[in-house]
């Protein structure tokens, strides 16, 4: 079995359970620089080729662990890169809400802008209808104050108007 191992072309270090360093390359086992593959004994052939054997169980071991952690890592990556989509995706989510609130606050405060000024408007072309009244009744509008009177009737009127249509148009 030394054979196989030893000549698999590779070049190994191998250190024995008395500390001796030995270096296999091909069919050799090198110690110091000395090829004494010749004189070691068959029992110290078996410790050196256990020993190899422990190291390359060790190796497949040790690769064997690598590859699981770099799969988790992997999985784990994967499952962190999904979280992350998904914490974006929820972001844009809250943007839109927000922006679709921060919108129908701006309506609902122009809708009750207009609906200001179409009431403003509505007092005032009353009360200046009144006022107009109580001055033709006391007499006291020249056919000039009159058409006066009709005129800015008329720019009221067209005060409303507007008014109106614009609160119409934003409660649509």
């Amino acid at each position: 079995m030394l054979a196989l191992i030893v000549s698999c072309g590779s070049s190994e270090r191998v250190i024995t359970s008395d500390g001796t360093v030995y270096e296999l390359k091909g069919n050799k086992i090198i110690n110091d620089g000395i090829d004494v593959a010749e004189s070691l004994s068959e029992e110290r052939k078996a410790e050196i080729e256990s020993a190899v054997e422990a190291q390359r169980k060790a190796k497949i071991e040790a690769l064997k662990r690598q590859e699981e952690l770099d799969k988790k890592q992997k999985e784990l990556e994967k499952v962190q890169k999904e979280a992350e989509k998904k914490r974006k995706e929820a972001e844009e989510k809250r943007k839109e809400i927000e922006k679709k609130q921060a919108d129908l606050e701006k309506k609902l405060k122009a809708q009750e802008k207009a609906r200001e000024a179409y009431l403003k408007a509505e007092k005032r072309l009353a009360s200046k209808l009144e006022r107009y009244e109580k001055l033709k009744v006391k007499g006291k509008l020249s056919p000039r104050d009159e058409e006066k009177w009709q005129k800015r009737f008329e720019g009221w009127e067209e005060d409303l108007k507007k008014a109106k249509i614009e609160m119409d148009n934003l409660n649509k």
